[in-house]
């Protein structure tokens, strides 16, 4: 059940409309672009769920951002791996939901908010053929071919990188009992609102509305 963050956001986007394309006839058809979401409310909402893990030495889930940088512009990359990642982010909160309490303040459970707001970013991804499942097959191929230490994350290419962060998502995913990765997705989920812009973001939603022209 979307909350009381989620209830305010979506009105509020729904009165800001913008409207393409000059009238032509009686019943002329609009496109009506709105944000997808904004990544900005998402940085604000995660720094309430949020925690810094102890051992800073731990290995990252999350590519660091030079290395993201080569996936996120190719659209299929992008598109692809955003899904395994919103998909394991979404799993933890659900699993870690009963740490979480209402703002004192606000009133507000920003745990069970962020795991909706999962749900909807995963609209504003881009679609891929066969749902990712060609990709996914081919770099998992790559990384159990490959050796991780005859190529450093500098040097790899697009597809290699690709490969070494589904990787690491699986690995994560089969361990997503585990504590030590719960504690380890919550603290880089105050980074997560950085990966999503990219080729397989999608910006804004569009749609189709008909308006009688006099």
């Amino acid at each position: 059940m979307a909350g009381a963050f989620l209830y305010v956001f979506l009105n509020l986007m729904l009165s800001i409309p913008v409207l393409e394309g000059m009238p032509r006839t009686q019943a002329d058809m609009c496109i009506t672009e709105k944000p997808c979401f904004d990544l900005i409310l998402l940085a604000k909402m995660e720094e309430h769920v949020s925690k810094n893990v102890i051992d800073a030495d731990g290995e990252n889930i999350l590519l660091n951002h030079g290395s993201f940088d080569k996936i996120r512009k190719k659209r299929n990359h992008h598109s692809c791996v955003l899904r395994k990642i919103i998909t394991l982010f979404q799993d933890v909160l659900i699993r870690t939901e009963g740490r979480s309490a209402l703002h004192a303040t606000e009133n507000i459970n920003y745990h069970r908010e962020l795991i909706d707001i999962m749900e909807h970013l995963k609209t504003c991804i881009h679609k891929v053929k066969d749902n990712c499942a060609n990709l996914y097959n081919n770099a998992f191929k790559t990384s159990t071919a490959a050796s991780p230490t005859t190529t450093s994350e500098r040097d790899m290419t697009p597809k290699q990188l690709v490969a070494l962060q589904l990787q690491k998502l699986k690995n994560a995913q089969e361990r997503v009992t585990d504590v030590e990765v719960q504690d380890r997705v919550l603290d880089e989920l105050k980074a997560l609102h950085s990966y999503m812009p990219g080729r397989g973001f999608r910006k804004v939603e569009r749609t189709k509305e008909k308006h009688r022209v006099s």
